[in-house]
């Protein structure tokens, strides 16, 4: 019995994988070594996070929390001067914010390069967690936060 066992590969076969490889590395290895890519992702969600973490701060102490946008950076700022448990009330937004998973004193966060503009600017979440108005977030021109006033839900289309 004759059996003739073919091993290894052809060299069309071989030919077609480099050809494979080189449009793929032409395609998408450029964007693992992109560092603005990483940067607006990641300042996308800090600001995300950032914003939702404001609202949850207003609804569960009572007070209210402003967000503050400027061209490549956000802060949270309570009301008030010094850090007593109690509202003051008012309309001067003057206390920072702890970070809630650092050692910062404040929690505000910037990224050089990355534009980040908004609709309403400072805007306020009360104590039941809404805005007086809606708020659309643009980060480098491509990715989105919009907040509804009426629920003050937090969301990334």
């Amino acid at each position: 019995m004759n059996q003739n066992k073919q091993q290894g590969f052809t060299l069309v076969e071989l030919i077609m994988v480099i050809v494979m490889l080189g449009i793929l590395s032409a395609t998408a290895l450029p964007k693992f070594f992109e560092k603005n890519t990483f940067s607006e992702r990641a300042f996308f969600s800090d600001t995300l996070n950032a914003i939702r973490y404001a609202q949850k701060l207003a609804v569960a102490t009572g007070c209210s929390v402003q967000v503050s946008i400027s061209s490549n950076s956000y802060t949270l700022n309570r009301q008030g001067t010094s850090s007593s448990t109690s509202c003051p009330g008012g309309s001067t937004y003057t206390l920072a914010v702890p970070h809630p998973s650092t050692s910062d004193s404040s929690y505000s966060a910037s990224e050089s390069g990355v534009t980040l503009t908004s609709t309403a600017s400072p805007f306020i979440f009360n104590s039941l967690g809404t805005v007086s108005t809606d708020v659309t977030l643009t980060i480098a021109g491509s990715k989105t936060i919009k907040v509804i006033s009426e629920t003050g839900l937090v969301y990334a289309p």
